[in-house]
């Protein structure tokens, strides 16, 4: 007798098929830069696959060069009803009190983050939003 098991379904987006494959990472994975050389935010990200976990290693803007942020697991994303290559991600850095979010897409060999990042430590700063580009 077949499964008869429904899942849960709010948009035509979740109408997608059970795989048995993982997600295909390839196209995320490497060191990407960010296009805005004076950025004060996010200079550099690296993006690895260990044992199919996919990994991220962030460096944020400083006077004196990188902020080493460093690595936190990212949850990778396909595009498109059937898509199993990655085309984005989201993860959460908890750093000293500061918690940011970042998430991304990639598309035509750029990728896009969007980082939400919210002060938990007390000094009353206003949380910030930011949107920047990265190249490889």
């Amino acid at each position: 007798m077949e499964s008869t098991k429904q899942f849960a379904k709010y948009m035509k987006a979740d109408e997608r098929p059970s795989v048995d494959d993982s997600i295909d990472l390839s196209s995320l994975l490497g060191e990407w830069f960010n296009t805005k050389r004076d950025t004060n935010y996010i200079k550099k990200v690296i993006l690895s696959d260990r044992n199919g976990s996919l990994i991220i290693n962030a460096y944020g803007a400083s006077d004196g060069g990188l902020i080493d942020w460093g690595e936190a697991e990212a949850i990778p994303y396909g595009s498109g009803i059937s898509s199993l290559m990655a085309a984005g991600f989201h993860s959460l850095f908890n750093l000293d009190g500061i918690e940011t979010h970042l998430v991304s897409n990639q598309k035509l060999s750029i990728l896009c983050i969007q980082s939400y990042t919210r002060y938990l430590d007390g000094s009353g700063r206003i949380g910030h939003f930011s949107r920047e580009f990265f190249h490889r």
